[in-house]
């Protein structure tokens, strides 16, 4: 089944975006969080997906930093807890997913440049179902200015 569900927690003012779940929409109801679907309500929980570890992936938004012109990705890094159980990969324009060196303290460095070029810049953290809490993230981007693509 490919679904969309998108959740809002009015609480914290939060929107979140569910893709490829069984799901149609969430609820919490006495601290438990359900699932529905055309065939009835389910519970959601646990730490694993039917013994599989659940392995997030977010991604940032698309930015052109304030400007048109084209851009290489020079370095990545991450701030928080967990971090050695992510992956971090930066994208530039339309271009492939490259992932960036992991160092296993947060910082990760971008060889050859991270890809590229290309006008907007875009992040991506993929976990390994370890826990882990994301608090920045700063991407250096090289403006080629009049270079343009090259």
């Amino acid at each position: 089944m490919n679904t969309l569900c998108l959740v809002y927690a009015a609480d914290a003012g939060a929107a979140s975006q569910f893709t490829n779940q069984p799901f149609t929409s969430f609820l919490t109801l006495g601290g438990l969080v359900y699932g529905t679907t055309p065939d009835g309500l389910y519970r959601v929980g646990g730490d694993d997906d039917a013994g599989e570890p659940i392995c997030p992936v977010v991604e940032g938004p698309r930015t052109d930093g304030g400007d048109d012109a084209f851009k290489r990705a020079r370095s990545a890094s991450i701030l928080g807890s967990g971090q050695d159980s992510l992956a971090l990969s930066v994208r530039l324009g339309d271009g492939e997913w490259r992932e960036a060196l992991r160092t296993g303290r947060g910082a990760f460095s971008l060889r050859g440049g991270g890809g590229g070029p290309g006008r907007e810049a875009q992040w991506r953290i993929e976990g390994d179902g370890g826990d882990f809490a994301v608090t920045g993230i700063d991407l250096e981007l090289e403006s080629l200015g009049r270079r343009g693509r090259g």
